[in-house]
């Protein structure tokens, strides 16, 4: 059986989950649900944690809703704990086969399918407006007893919900999760490849888009749907964490400073997105291989160029059934090497390119449930270990009375080494 067929019936399974689970009640509400008297699908679409409009432009305004912002705006008064504080548990199953037998490494033995239980992991938000102008926002992610990832920035927001300006400063989301048209979150459980992937070239650089960075960025809003994103971040360190440790750069391998620039249109339910990231990324030494260790011989800079969009319209009777969506991005990547890299490690004394894109549909469903197809494709530098890498994903999401989102994904691959398997998500949001 080959890939197509098989992804035929991951298709059929999850079609037949997203059309006939019967829903109850499918308002998720967390803390500012509570706080504001308002159920998730006000602000989510078509299902936690994806934004709908209204839940992007009140987290661009720093958690605020437009009568909390302006001259004579107040903040809606702190009641009680549950306006901030909100938890979310994860977990799933996941199986994959492989066509080639995959050879053994660090704690497992050689193996051709693969499959387990996920680790769960916990999540506690703590988050909301202190002031008609300042914002607070911590998440501690606990995926094992040795991973947890933290969040905790401060957001200054000046002017009305026509034009504003913030300014948010900490270790946070970049533009990936907190964005618009592709650089939200995903319906599913995946992200593209061009955002999460770590190697879109055949370079050393392990950085990816959706890394979470240590930094500054500055958002200016010209009207409610357009804004400017200018952003500073101390960058990755050498395993491409942007939040790990306190090296030379406080979490970077170096002091040098990556920059980041944006714009984001949003068209209702639509819009797009421009992004441009530049970078440096300081590698190990390695006397053996001729790298010294000085910055001549180890520091790279990569640029990531890309553009998202998304078009959300109405193919149905939207009474009787929710929109329909097309969604596509792109990614330029491109990676310099230092002026003395030893050529025995990079032959042919070039610079490293990559591709990377993705398109999807999407047909969202009545009561917080959609079904949804995505392409992936990454294309690294024409060379012997490059070529493309491609990914077929169907899914489905279905949303279970107040509090639980479940999650289907079939998934194959086209690349060095075929594979096809699922992915299954329970997620819990109180």
């Amino acid at each position: 059986m080959n890939n197509q067929s098989r992804l035929i019936q991951l298709g059929v399974a999850a079609m037949a989950i997203g059309f006939t689970m019967a829903p109850g009640n499918v308002s998720g509400i967390a803390n500012w649900g509570r706080k504001y008297g308002v159920d998730c699908a006000t602000c989510h679409s078509p299902a936690v944690p994806r934004l709908n409009a209204l839940g992007h432009q009140f987290r661009k305004m720093g958690y605020r809703m437009e009568t909390e912002a302006g001259k004579d705006a107040k903040p809606e008064a702190y009641k009680e704990l549950g306006d901030w504080f909100s938890i979310r548990y994860r977990t799933g199953f996941a199986a994959e086969r492989f066509s080639d037998l995959q050879t053994a490494g660090n704690g497992f033995n050689k193996f051709r399918t693969r499959n387990g239980f996920r680790m769960p992991d916990v999540t506690v938000f703590y988050a909301g407006t202190l002031t008609k102008n300042l914002s607070l926002f911590t998440e501690i992610e606990v995926a094992d007893v040795d991973e947890t990832s933290v969040q905790v920035f401060g957001e200054w927001f000046s002017g009305d919900p026509n034009h504003f300006l913030t300014i948010r400063l900490g270790q946070m989301h970049t533009l990936s999760r907190i964005g618009w048209a592709g650089f939200d979150r995903p319906t599913g459980i995946t992200t593209p490849d061009a955002l999460a992937a770590r190697k879109l070239t055949t370079g050393p650089v392990p950085f990816r888009v959706g890394e979470d960075q240590r930094g500054l960025d500055i958002a200016y809003n010209f009207t409610p749907n357009n804004r400017i994103i200018a952003g500073v971040y101390n960058g990755v360190n050498r395993d491409g964490a942007g939040n790990q440790f306190n090296g030379a750069g406080y979490g970077d391998s170096d002091n040098n400073k990556d920059v980041l620039l944006a714009y984001e249109q949003m068209l209702g339910e639509s819009g797009f997105t421009l992004f441009g990231y530049y970078g440096t990324w300081d590698q190990a030494a390695d006397l053996a291989n001729g790298i010294l260790d000085d910055h001549k011989y180890t520091e790279f800079t990569f640029l990531r160029i890309g553009a998202t969009a998304s078009w959300v319209f109405n193919l149905f009777d939207p009474k009787k059934v929710g929109s329909s969506e097309l969604q596509a991005g792109y990614m330029f990547a491109k990676d310099s090497y230092p002026d003395q890299y030893p050529l025995a490690l990079n032959p042919s004394g070039k610079d490293r390119d990559g591709h990377a894109f993705w398109a999807g549909v999407e047909q969202r469903l009545p009561q917080n449930s959609a079904v949804f197809y995505r392409y992936d494709q990454v294309s690294r530098s024409s060379e012997a270990s490059g070529g493309a890498r491609r990914r077929h994903t169907l899914g489905a999401v279905y949303t279970y009375q107040q509090y639980v989102r479940l999650s289907l994904e079939g998934f194959a691959y086209d690349q060095s080494s075929d594979s096809y398997g699922c992915l299954f998500q329970a997620m819990f949001n109180y």
